[in-house]
């Protein structure tokens, strides 16, 4: 039995318009679902958590519905599988899973293989992806409001201009904690922290090109005193993955660190934003996920 939480606003109504395909799909296959609709925030969790132990659970949506949908069912023996019709999909894009191509994603949720992949905690707040504070997070929250013509990296690219207008690039200091000792891996002016388990975020924009969700640490990529034209001009270089060796970016891979801000900032979590905070507490939790993949 297939659980399927379909969130029919994701995506812009893609949703909506892509489940009955998934749904005639999985009537052909004989396979057996059944199928419940979000109708509003934290819906996903409590329907996945509702869930029996074991089961597969399906998320149609994006990636704040895969947020919600894995909050439910971390720590049990549940299977998350995903048709990914966001506008970023990021955690599919991290599984190799396909876009905007529901027969792919139906041969996937069908015969595709369950493996277990890593997940990181925020300040209790689980992500699959990526956690951002900073203009990372700002972006976040503000590309949902875009204009209604805009979708994926337009979307996104329309919230980097609005969250400029802006600009202020706080001080943030970064720790990274281990048994051996702390380290001090920043302190000083911070323009965006993310700490990605996977490569991607924004629906386009390769932050950390080689991180992976089952290797057992997260990728921290931190950008520091930029200007409003330098954040402008590292965005293609980002698109590409190919900002790593810019000046003001660094790169660490870590299991356990602090963020602390000077002021209250933005944060997210796999693209849910969150109230400013100052203090961030960020773990890696290994294998603590079964994912349906290709």
């Amino acid at each position: 039995m297939l659980h399927v939480i379909v969130n029919p606003v994701a995506g812009r109504g893609r949703a909506r318009a892509t489940w009955p395909k998934v749904r005639a799909g999985l009537e052909a296959a004989g396979a057996a679902f059944d199928v419940q609709e979000t109708t509003g925030p934290h819906h996903a969790t409590a329907l996945a958590a509702a869930t029996p132990d074991g089961a597969t659970v399906v998320a149609v949506g994006g990636d704040g519905t895969t947020h919600e949908v894995a909050k439910g069912i971390l720590g049990s023996a549940r299977t998350l599988a995903l048709v990914p019709v966001g506008s970023g999909d990021d955690v599919a894009f991290a599984l190799g899973l396909p876009r905007d191509d529901a027969e792919a994603a139906l041969r996937v949720l069908l015969h595709g293989r369950t493996r277990t992949i890593d997940t990181g905690v925020c300040n209790g707040e689980p992500f699959l992806n990526a956690l951002g504070v900073g203009l990372d997070a700002e972006v976040g929250r503000l590309v949902h409001d875009a204009p209604p013509a805009l979708r994926g990296v337009g979307a996104y690219l329309w919230a980097v201009a609005v969250a400029l207008r802006d600009h202020d690039v706080g001080r943030m200091r970064v720790t990274s904690r281990a048994p051996a000792g702390d380290a001090v891996l920043h302190d000083g002016p911070s323009l965006l922290i993310s700490v990605q388990n996977g490569p991607r975020t924004g629906g386009s924009f390769r932050f950390a090109p080689s991180a992976s969700v089952d290797d057992g640490v997260l990728d921290l990529i931190r950008a520091g005193d930029l200007s409003r034209p330098g954040t402008l001009g590292l965005l293609p270089r980002a698109m590409l993955g190919r900002h790593l060796g810019h000046p003001e970016v660094a790169h660490h891979r870590v299991t356990d660190l602090r963020i602390e801000a000077a002021t209250p900032r933005t944060w997210h979590a796999d693209g849910e934003a969150f109230p400013p905070a100052t203090s961030f507490s960020v773990r890696v939790r290994p294998s603590s996920l079964r994912v349906r993949a290709p």
